[in-house]
């Protein structure tokens, strides 16, 4: 597993209301579809905008589908590996 997907399923899984879900979800596998339900979604696309120091476009927000689509776009933004949460005001 890479360390963007390992960062990622970190975030993933401090949204989860079952953290152990996520052992059962492949990093290509869609979340909904994998029991994840919308208010963790949610809470996913808070912390990657909290973490990213912005708000996510719509566009962001419809790609955080997978495991590997949260380690994208967290990548994507800090594409120098930096791990530091910034603050959204």
């Amino acid at each position: 597993m890479s360390t963007a997907a390992g960062e990622a399923r970190d975030l993933i899984r401090g949204c989860l209301d079952l953290p152990a879900l996520l052992d059962r979800i492949g990093d290509e596998e869609d979340l909904v579809g994998s029991g994840v339900n919308s208010g963790e979604i949610v809470r996913i696309a808070l912390r990657c905008e909290h973490r990213m120091g912005r708000l996510l476009t719509d566009a962001e927000l419809t790609e955080l589908s997978t495991v590997r689509a949260v380690a994208a776009l967290l990548s994507a933004a800090d594409p120098a590996g930096h791990t530091e949460t910034k603050v959204v005001r």
